[in-house]
């Protein structure tokens, strides 16, 4: 992999160069380079989750399965995320993209999630993290946009559309280990 090439993108992407996104789009080699960037910026950015997990627990195994979970929650949740996104873009508006050209796309703009690290400052970290959200999604719809080869509105209805299709699969995935959790729990007592 060419560290030069991967930098110089980040570079373009935190400067929301958008032409950085068709590059990266028409460069199948970037998939390597996008999902570094976002099992990275996934890792780093559920450090700055242990703070609420802290607040729930001081158990140092609730800790960890609240970080582990954060960790394999985004993971999963980049993949459906880049997958409704291209389903999306592809067959309700004629978007010129696949589903490895939208991973290729979406995970490079994961860069501004590390700053969810900021999470782990008292007070002011969850609001800072939530502005790294924001700026995420912001780059989102610009990767979108351009890899899929359409118009703004059409990138911010298929942003919304896979955002709150994955928000729903992964609160049900949620309530269902919460729920197995609990009757395990229940259980063992």
């Amino acid at each position: 992999m060419d560290t030069n090439s991967l930098i110089n993108r980040l570079m373009r992407v935190i400067r929301f160069d958008t032409s950085v996104y068709r590059e990266i789009a028409a460069d199948p080699n970037a998939l390597s380079q996008a999902l570094i960037i976002v099992v990275a910026s996934v890792i780093i950015s559920s450090l700055g989750s242990i703070s609420s997990a802290m607040q729930i627990s001081s158990d140092v195994i609730v800790i960890a399965s609240f970080f582990i979970s954060s960790i394999i929650g985004g993971l999963i949740g980049f993949v459906l995320f880049s997958l409704l996104a291209a389903v999306i873009a592809k067959n309700l508006f004629q978007g010129k993209t696949d589903f490895r050209e939208m991973a290729r796309t979406l995970g490079f703009t994961y860069i501004f999630q590390t700053i969810g690290v900021l999470g782990l400052i008292p007070c002011l970290g969850a609001l800072i993290a939530l502005v790294g959200t924001i700026v995420t999604i912001v780059a989102a719809v610009i990767a979108l946009r351009e890899s899929a080869e359409f118009d703004t509105t059409k990138a911010v209805i298929t942003a919304v559309v896979a955002g709150l299709a994955v928000l729903a699969i992964n609160a049900c995935i949620g309530f269902m280990l919460g729920s197995l959790l609990a009757a395990i729990g229940l259980v063992g007592a």
